[in-house]
């Protein structure tokens, strides 16, 4: 009885962070869009008069560049209720745009683009003074009309010879037996000299259905901190 109540407290409060940094969010100006289709109610088009940038891979060089943003009415078909289709320049090399921060044309330091992230291993690469890394771990398991959910906790973790840094960065709803976690993009977006991330994040509603991705800059982290979350971009999916 007493290990179900703490697992019930450690769920709540677990969620509870999630919410608070969630309500945080609600505060930035920072939004990112990807090129492709939008179904209805998905893309709000009163953004497209902000000022946007892409982040590109070609080549394994990574660069960033002002665009412009071009915007297609979609008929809808009988299985998808499409709405908009939103296309760049080298349309086929945007990993993401974005906008809400003070950015440069420039290329960009980076060490991965579209990686998985598996359990109970490390996801590690070098950066300056830094053995930057992310882990997962299995948190907990729970019982939902009879569907069994794996949650596993993902981490950001800064190592030296003297100390090791880590935040809890979420944690992420598995309907399966593994966690297959998409790294999306990982570098110097924001130009700190240190690591930022597009990752795969937990979609709304617990993670059943959609896709939803969150982008998480060093520079705007708080004084105890190594990342703050400060974009989210959520797709419902097929």
């Amino acid at each position: 009885m007493i290990r179900v109540l703490f697992t019930i407290i450690l769920i709540f409060s677990q969620l509870n962070g999630q919410s608070k940094e969630l309500s945080e969010l609600s505060n930035s100006k920072v939004e990112i869009l990807y090129v492709g289709d939008y179904k209805k109610g998905e893309l709000d088009i009163g953004l497209m008069n902000k000022q946007w940038w892409g982040l590109y891979e070609k080549d394994n060089n990574c660069y960033l560049k002002k665009v412009e943003i071009k915007l297609e009415d979609l008929e809808p078909d009988v299985q998808y209720d499409w709405e908009y289709r939103i296309s760049v320049s080298e349309n086929n090399d945007c990993i993401i745009l974005i906008s809400g921060i003070n950015l440069s044309e420039r290329n960009i330091n980076h060490f991965t683009d579209n990686d998985i992230l598996r359990e109970n291993k490390d996801f590690t690469f070098e950066f300056c003074q830094y053995h930057t890394y992310l882990s997962s771990t299995l948190q907990n398991q729970e019982n939902n009309k009879q569907v069994e959910i794996n949650n596993y906790l993902v981490k950001l973790n800064y190592k030296t010879n003297k100390q090791h840094q880590e935040q809890d960065l979420f944690v992420f709803p598995c309907y399966d037996n593994t966690l297959n976690l998409s790294l999306l993009w990982a570098g110097d977006l924001d130009n700190d000299d240190t690591t930022d991330f597009l990752i795969q994040i937990p979609s709304p509603y617990n993670n059943e259905i959609g896709f939803s991705t969150g982008l998480f800059l060093s520079s705007k982290a708080d004084f105890d901190k190594l990342v703050k979350l400060v974009a989210i971009h959520n797709s419902t999916g097929c």
